[in-house]
C-alpha cells in the first residue's frame, strides 16, 4: 500500500481512541503526537522549537506539512483556551488572501479531521 493509498483508507477509516482526550492538553504534547502522526504517514514536516527562539517569520503557523499528492496542510496549534497573538491573526488573514488556510487545531481529532479531509 502506498502512502497516498494510506491516506485514503484512513480518510474513510479514522482512527478511533480508547479512551476521551483530556479535557485540556498541554500545547508540547499535541505537538509531539502531530509529529510523531506525520513521520508516521511518510509526511515532511517544517516546525521550529518550542524551548527555542528562532529565526521564523512573526505570525509562521506552527506546522508547515508537505503531505501525499502535492497537499500542503499549514497548522497553528493552540491548547483549548489559547488565543491566536495578532500576528498570527494577520498571517491567516495574509495566506487567506493567497488562497491558503492555516489551520487551528486544539486536539488531536482536529488535527486527524485536518489531515484526513484535505
Amino acid at each position: 500500500m502506498t502512502q497516498c493509498e494510506y491516506q485514503a483508507y484512513l480518510s474513510k477509516h479514522p482512527k478511533r481512541y480508547d479512551k476521551p482526550e483530556p479535557a485540556t492538553t498541554p500545547e508540547k504534547d499535541l505537538h509531539t503526537w502531530i509529529l510523531k502522526e506525520c513521520a508516521q504517514r511518510g509526511w515532511v514536516v517544517f516546525h521550529g522549537s518550542m524551548a527555542h527562539a528562532t529565526h521564523r517569520t512573526a505570525g509562521e503557523p506552527d506546522f508547515i506539512i508537505l503531505a501525499c499528492e502535492g497537499r500542503t496542510i499549514l497548522v497553528e496549534v493552540k491548547t483549548r483556551t489559547g488565543k491566536l497573538s495578532s500576528e498570527q491573526i494577520g498571517m491567516a488573514q495574509r495566506a487567506s488572501k493567497l488562497g491558503h488556510t492555516i489551520h487551528l487545531v486544539r486536539t488531536v481529532r482536529e488535527f486527524l479531521d485536518v489531515a484526513n479531509n484535505m
